[in-house]
C-alpha cells in the first residue's frame, strides 16, 4: 500500500498542493488486507458475511459519448477509501463531466431457500450496480450519505462472477447532499469526494430474514419494544420470531419473547436495570430468530427529553435528570481519507479525546458516519447530534429554487438516516437545517421539522440550527450582525412549534437567547479559537497566510493565549449556562484542511490543550447550569 500511495503523490501536489499528502498515525498502516475489516453494521449482525473491500480496478471515463462500460482500466483503487483520497492510492478529482467505475470479481453460492444481498455503507452519489452484463438497480441509487442493499440472487451464477459499478457525483452542480464538499476548497470548505466511501459487502440470508428493526425503551415502565421488518413473507407460510435478551441478574437465563408477523415485541427489563447515559454507557444485547434467520443486536435504556429545571429552565433530561450537553462541532474529515476514517481505531481516538476533555457530546455535522462510528460512541458513552448534511445551495438565501426543487430528496435522505440510525442509543436530536444551507421557505421548514418529530418520537429536534428560524425564536436587536437569522417571536399558544430548540451560533460567542417556555435555549456553534501547529498544517502558510480560525488569532497564537482564551469563552458560558442556556457546541473537534480551529491538529498528532485543564472547565460549566435553586 505504501508503494501506491507513493505513486499518487505527484496527482495530489496538483490537488492539495502538498508535496506529501499528510497522513495519521493510522493511515500509515492502512494495507488492502486490513482495511475497514470489522462487520459493518453491529446493531443487526449475522454469522454468514463476505468482506469486499480491498483493492479493486477502476477507470474514469467521460459521461458523453460513452459507448458503454471501460474496454480496460486505468489502475487499481483501494475501497473504501474515496477516489480523491491519498489513502485509495488514486488522489485524483473526479469532474461532473466523468463517470467512475469499479470493478472486481466475487464468488457465490447460490443455493436454493437462500437469497443473496450485497450492501453498499456508502457511495457518493449516484450509482449503477452490474453482475455481468446485467444491471441489478432497477433504478440508480442516489444519496451520497445513506446505505443501500440490493437482492443480487437471480443475477449470480455459483462461482465467479463480475460485479461492476459506475457512479457520477456532480457535487456543486445537482441537489445532491454533499456536506462541505466543494469544487475551489477554502475556508470552510473542503475537498471534494466520490465514489464508494464506505465497506462493500455481502452476506446470505433465508428467503424469510429480519430487514431491519426498530427500538423503543421506556425507563419508567421499565421495557423494551422491538419492532422487526420481516422480508420474504408474501404468500408464505407465516412463522414465528424469538427474542432473547441478556439477564444481568442471571446470565444464564435470558429473558425470552415470542412475536409473530407485523407484531412488535415488548419485553419487561429485570429489575435493577441501568440506564444508558455518557457515564454510565450500559448495553444490553440480544439473539432475535425468525424462522432460519438470526441476528445479534443491542440498545440501551436511554431517555431524552426537554422539560423545566428547579428554576423554571427549559432543559435537556436525560433519564429523567437536567442536563447539560456540553460538546464539539465534529466534521468526521481526515487528512489521508478524506470522509473515510482510516480505522476504526482512529475514530475512537477522536472520541476518547473528546471525553478526556470532559466532553459529553459531539455534533456530527457534515456527514453520516459508517454505523460502526455509533455503535462506538453507543460503547464508549457520548451523546451525538446528528445533522442532516446540506446539499447545494446558498445559504442565507431561503428562497432560491433550487432548495424547493431540492426538497423532495431531501426528505428522502432525512427518512433513510432516521431508518438507518434509529437503534444507536447515543444519538439523542436530529439537526436537518444548517445555517440556511437548502433550507426552503417556512412552509417547507416547518413541514421537515413537524415530519422528523412525528417520525422518531425518540429523539429531539434541534433548529433550525444558527439561521432561518420560522419555529419562533427571539428577535435580535436592530444593527446586529446576524439579525435576519432569527425572524419571529414565538408563536401564539397551540400553534405547533416543531423543533425543540432555539439555535444561536456566534464566533467567537459565547451568547444566547433568552430561556423561553417553548423550546431550549442551545448554543449550536460557538469558538472555533484558531492555533497554528507548525509541521501539523495540511498547508503550510506563505507570508504567514493562508490558514484560518473563526474565532481569531491574533490573542491565540501561543499555547497559552490559546488556553487562557478558551478559559474565558467557559467561564462566559458558564455564566450563560446559569441563565438557562440548555447546552452548547464548540467549533471544533479536529484542524481541517485550512481551518485550524481543533481542539486536535488535522493529522491527530498534537492535542493542544492540557486536558486536564479542559476537564475541570467543562465540569464547572456543567455544574453552573444544574446548580439547585436554593444555591443561587
Amino acid at each position: 500500500m505504501k508503494m501506491v500511495v507513493a505513486a499518487s503523490c505527484a496527482v495530489l501536489f496538483a490537488v492539495c498542493t502538498q508535496a506529501e499528502p499528510m497522513m495519521t498515525t493510522w493511515g500509515e498502516k492502512v494495507t488492502p488486507a486490513n482495511a475497514w475489516r470489522g462487520y459493518p453494521r453491529p446493531q443487526m449482525a449475522r454469522a454468514n458475511w463476505t468482506n469486499l473491500n480491498g483493492e479493486w480496478d477502476y477507470a474514469v471515463t467521460s459521461v458523453t459519448n460513452t459507448p458503454g462500460r471501460p474496454a480496460k482500466w486505468d489502475g487499481k483503487i483501494l475501497v473504501p477509501f474515496p477516489l480523491e483520497s491519498a489513502l485509495s492510492g488514486v488522489g485524483r478529482l473526479l469532474e461532473p463531466d466523468e463517470f467512475l467505475w469499479y470493478t472486481r470479481k466475487i464468488v457465490c453460492d447460490p443455493k436454493p431457500g437462500e437469497r443473496i444481498l450485497l450492501h453498499f455503507g456508502g457511495v457518493d452519489f449516484r450509482t449503477m450496480v452490474f453482475i455481468g452484463h446485467d444491471e441489478v438497480t432497477d433504478v440508480p441509487h442516489e444519496g451520497g450519505q445513506n446505505p443501500f442493499t440490493l437482492d443480487v440472487t437471480d443475477y449470480v451464477k455459483k462461482g465467479e462472477n463480475q460485479l461492476t459499478v459506475c457512479v457520477w457525483d456532480p457535487t456543486e452542480d445537482f441537489i445532491n447532499s454533499r456536506g462541505k464538499q466543494s469544487f475551489m476548497p477554502k475556508g470552510c470548505f473542503y475537498t471534494r469526494v466520490s465514489g464508494i466511501w464506505q465497506t462493500v459487502w455481502m452476506e446470505t440470508v433465508p428467503e424469510k430474514y429480519i430487514k431491519s428493526y426498530k427500538v423503543f425503551t421506556d425507563i419508567d415502565k421499565g421495557t423494551v419494544t422491538l419492532k422487526f421488518e420481516i422480508e420474504g413473507t408474501e404468500g408464505t407460510e407465516r412463522t414465528e420470531g424469538t427474542v432473547e435478551i441478556e439477564n444481568p441478574a442471571n446470565p444464564v437465563n435470558p429473558v425470552k419473547k415470542s412475536f409473530a408477523l407485523g407484531e412488535q415485541v415488548t419485553v419487561k427489563m429485570p429489575d435493577g436495570f441501568e440506564c444508558w447515559s455518557p457515564e454510565n454507557p450500559k448495553l444490553y444485547h440480544f439473539t432475535a430468530k425468525y424462522g432460519l434467520d438470526e441476528i445479534k443486536g443491542y440498545f440501551g435504556m436511554r431517555k431524552i427529553e426537554k422539560r423545566k429545571d428547579a428554576r423554571g429552565h427549559l432543559r435537556f433530561f436525560l433519564n429523567n435528570k437536567p442536563y447539560f450537553p456540553i460538546g464539539t462541532l465534529d466534521q468526521g474529515w481526515w487528512p489521508d481519507g478524506l470522509l473515510t476514517p482510516p480505522s476504526e481505531e482512529a475514530m475512537e481516538y477522536d472520541v476518547k479525546v473528546l471525553k478526556d476533555c470532559g466532553f459529553n457530546m459531539l455534533r456530527k455535522h457534515i456527514k453520516v458516519e459508517p454505523q460502526r462510528y455509533y455503535a462506538m460512541c453507543d460503547r464508549l458513552g457520548i451523546l451525538v447530534i446528528q445533522d442532516l448534511p446540506s446539499g447545494s445551495g446558498s445559504p442565507y438565501d431561503p428562497v432560491r429554487p433550487d432548495t424547493v426543487k431540492r426538497y423532495g430528496l431531501q426528505r428522502q435522505e432525512m427518512k433513510e438516516m432516521m431508518d438507518d440510525l434509529q437503534p444507536f442509543v447515543s444519538i439523542v436530536m436530529w439537526n436537518p437545517y444548517n445555517e440556511g444551507w437548502t433550507q426552503p421557505g417556512e412552509f417547507l421548514t416547518h413541514a421537515m421539522l413537524d415530519f422528523t418529530k412525528r417520525y422518531d418520537p425518540t429523539r429531539l429536534v434541534n433548529g433550525p440550527s444558527g439561521c432561518w428560524d420560522w419555529e419562533g425564536g427571539h428577535l435580535l436587536p436592530k444593527g446586529w450582525e446576524w439579525e435576519n437569522r432569527v425572524l419571529t417571536q414565538h408563536k401564539p399558544d397551540g400553534e405547533c412549534e416543531a423543533a425543540d430548540t432555539v439555535d444561536m451560533h456566534l464566533y467567537r460567542g459565547p451568547t444566547m437567547f433568552a430561556a423561553n417556555d417553548r423550546r431550549i435555549s442551545f448554543l449550536g456553534e460557538f469558538g472555533g479559537l484558531a492555533h497554528s501547529v507548525s509541521g501539523h498544517l495540511w498547508k503550510e502558510p506563505k507570508d504567514g497566510k493562508g490558514n484560518w480560525g473563526y474565532g481569531g488569532i491574533e490573542d491565540t497564537k501561543t499555547r497559552e493565549g490559546l488556553e487562557k482564551t478558551y478559559l474565558g469563552l467557559m467561564d462566559k458560558l458558564g455564566e450563560f449556562a446559569e441563565q438557562g442556556l440548555g447546552g452548547s457546541v464548540y467549533t471544533q473537534t479536529t484542524d481541517v484542511e485550512i481551518e485550524i480551529n481543533g481542539i486536535l491538529t488535522y493529522d491527530r498528532k498534537v492535542l493542544k490543550y492540557d486536558p486536564e485543564v479542559l476537564r475541570k472547565a467543562h465540569a464547572e460549566v456543567v455544574r453552573r447550569a444544574l446548580k439547585q435553586k436554593e444555591e443561587r
